[in-house]
């Protein structure tokens, strides 16, 4: 085992810390959010519009994380980027209506175009040999500290009621956040050789912006064919999850007939099969093909998220989250690997920012780490309450047929990357 973990040293080390406290301010609010929004008088289609207008808001700088990355370096901004985020945070919690909750989720995403740093600096502190393994370890171990998490959240809900509890949530990661953004900077090392400095100015700034976007694009030419095949499959994936992303908790609760609280322990079971699987799938993932983990993994998805559909109890909804748990153990190291293998490091910021790809957490959540995917979620997103609202049971059903596509084109149109880019 020590020897398995020789990477967990300097950066990663302290990114995986950062993640382990990051996880237990994201896990304690993101599961109920969507019946937050219930809750302030919003209907299914707010719920979309919001989500939707919170995914738009991470878009629009993204380009701008991925250029400075490369050019300044990774450290200043993830470190100074998380701070705001903490501020976006509390902004986030004073509100009172779903209005503000819209425009502070907006905000909060609109500073979340450092992300694109943090996968560039962890995919350059990992040994390609160990890429597999190093993924899952930094997945599994920081949901490990998250399992609580939810519990505690559904506990401090039914206890103090939903406004108060998540408004009081909010205010206690502002202040988790800020602490840790103190401690990137002062414990990150930099990876980039001889980084440049930008002008930072307010003219600077705008200039800035133009120059990360037309330099984002320029790297296109340098994208290999297989990196964009594995990006627009990533890309229909998460299009596809986005329409169940946000509805997975609602039909759980008002369909399915799950409290709060039960739902919190489906989340509970999730997470401890993440963390017993994380190492064991990322050993595996980098013995076998990771183009053919991720495929397999994708067809399983499609097989549970239809039988979502057919669940009636909290022990058949208990069981199939654990076999879902189960697939995205395997799935997301093995679509952040590949991505890593396909990305060559002088690049690797602005082709993380442009089309680094995403992943699902099934019966969670999906997430976004790239300008292509999350457009498409954000549209996707849009969509998901005028479909929830028109047939409940239609996101699930266009998310299993997608998935069956995507993992037999995992299968069939994408190559096993050669020489893994260091």
């Amino acid at each position: 085992m020590p020897r398995l973990l020789e990477f967990l040293r300097g950066n990663v080390l302290v990114m995986t810390v950062c993640e382990c406290v990051m996880r237990s301010t994201i896990d304690i609010i993101w599961p109920f959010l969507s019946l937050y929004v219930l809750e302030l008088g919003g209907s299914y289609q707010t719920i979309g519009l919001i989500m939707s207008g919170a995914s738009l808001g991470s878009l629009i700088l993204y380009p701008l994380g991925g250029y400075i990355a490369d050019y300044q370096g990774r450290i200043k901004l993830i470190g100074y980027m998380t701070f705001v985020y903490a501020v976006a945070l509390l902004i986030t919690g004073l509100g009172e209506s779903w209005q503000w909750l819209a425009l502070g989720l907006f905000f909060l995403n609109l500073t979340t175009f450092y992300w694109p740093a943090i996968q560039a600096l962890i995919a350059d502190s990992i040994p390609p040999r160990q890429r597999g393994i190093g993924f899952a370890v930094i997945e599994a171990i920081p949901t490990g500290f998250g399992l609580i998490a939810p519990v505690t959240g559904a506990w401090l809900i039914n206890s103090l009621g939903m406004r108060t509890a998540m408004k009081g949530l909010f205010l206690g990661s502002f202040i988790i956040v800020s602490v840790l953004a103190l401690y990137r900077l002062k414990f990150l090392k930099e990876t980039v050789e001889n980084p440049k400095k930008l002008d930072l100015s307010p003219r600077g700034l705008l200039r800035l912006v133009a120059k990360s976007y037309s330099g984002v694009f320029k790297v296109l030419s340098e994208i290999t064919r297989e990196l964009w095949k594995l990006s627009i499959l990533v890309t229909i994936l998460v299009f596809s999850a986005s329409f169940a992303s946000n509805f997975w908790v609602v039909r759980a609760t008002q369909i399915i007939g799950l409290s709060v609280q039960e739902w919190a322990m489906v989340i509970l079971a999730s997470g401890i099969v993440g963390v017993i699987l994380g190492i064991p799938a990322g050993k595996i993932i980098d013995l076998i093909s990771k183009r053919r983990v991720a495929g397999v993994c994708v067809i399983l998805g499609a097989i549970f998220s239809f039988l979502f559909l057919r669940v009636s109890t909290f022990n058949e909804v208990l069981l199939l989250a654990i076999a879902a748990a189960t697939v995205d153990s395997f799935l997301n190291p093995s679509l952040k690997s590949l991505f890593a293998d396909l990305t060559p490091r002088s690049i690797r910021g602005r082709a993380m920012a442009l089309v680094g790809g995403g992943g699902l957490n099934l019966m969670r959540n999906v997430y976004t780490n790239s300008l292509l995917v999350k457009l498409f979620q954000t549209a996707g997103t849009f969509l998901s309450g005028y479909v929830y609202g028109l047939e409940a049971s239609l996101p699930w059903l266009i998310l299993s047929s997608t998935m069956l596509a995507v993992g037999l084109g995992f299968l069939v149109a994408l190559s096993d990357p050669g020489t893994p880019e260091e």
